[in-house]
């Protein structure tokens, strides 16, 4: 039987998702989306310093090289604008535990302005949807909106359809796939576990040869094992089944 292991907890690079300890308290989680509303308004009317009142240090800073020229400005108020979500729908929002990070994950709507074109391929006047994760961050005592991450539309993402476990001999065990991404759902049986990950618009089920109590003893506390909890693996591929991966090393993202 091939070997597996759990890796040293590390970033998954490329990720531009914090990793958060706790849920986020529903007055804090209106108050940062009432900074984020603020920051919409202010873009939608055009005023760029008064927008700019709202987002962090590090994205002011960008902002600054971006707009030294007029169409510079031009350019980032106009896309700013398209960025605005005509509605939002939260689906999942944590704190760090120092309670200077949160982020609010998202399901965003937008209908397409009829007389501009749309770069992404939409129509003229249709309603997109994405999903969209908030990143906040406390500086001078005070909340400001960081990072806007646009992801795919949630009801487009294409799901594992097979989940049933299979021995070692459906596996290409002389090839090795590396993947990370949010943990969409955790299936613990009695002879394994199987984790379904999203990496970008596609789920794959993985499959860990351990149950829970096998799992404490490599080292991995169940419990880290949840819902947006992003992991890194690395697996043999399934022969015919590119969304089946048998996983040889994992590796779950610290907590803050």
């Amino acid at each position: 039987m091939r070997p597996w292991s759990i890796m040293p907890a590390a970033l998954w690079l490329g990720v531009p998702l914090i990793a958060l300890a706790a849920p986020l308290d529903p007055a804090l989680q209106q108050q940062l989306l009432g900074v984020y509303d603020s920051y919409n308004k202010a873009m939608t009317a055009g005023k760029l310093p008064e927008a700019m009142a709202f987002r962090s240090a590090e994205v002011r800073k960008k902002v600054q090289q971006e707009t030294k020229t007029a169409s510079g400005k031009s350019e980032l108020l106009a896309m700013g604008k398209m960025m605005v979500p005509d509605a939002l729908e939260v689906v999942h929002a944590t704190i760090n535990a120092a309670g200077d990070k949160a982020s609010i994950i998202t399901v965003a709507a937008k209908t397409m302005p009829k007389n501009v074109k749309n770069p992404g391929g939409a129509a003229p006047g249709s309603t997109v949807h994405s999903g969209l994760t908030l990143s906040f961050v406390k500086e001078g005592g005070g909340w400001k909106l960081d990072d806007q991450i646009f992801d795919a539309d949630p009801s487009k993402i294409v799901a594992c359809k097979d989940d049933k476990y299979e021995p070692e001999a459906a596996y290409d065990t002389d090839k090795t796939v590396s993947m990370g991404g949010p943990i969409v759902r955790v299936d613990f049986q009695p002879d394994h576990t199987m984790v379904v990950i999203r990496v970008v618009d596609e789920e794959n089920c993985v499959f860990l040869r351990a149950n829970k109590e096998e799992l404490l003893k490599h080292g991995l506390s169940p419990d880290k094992l949840v819902p947006y909890a992003i992991v890194e693996i690395e697996g043999s591929p399934h022969r015919t089944d590119k969304q089946k991966v048998l996983v040889d090393k994992l590796n779950v993202q610290p907590e803050d």
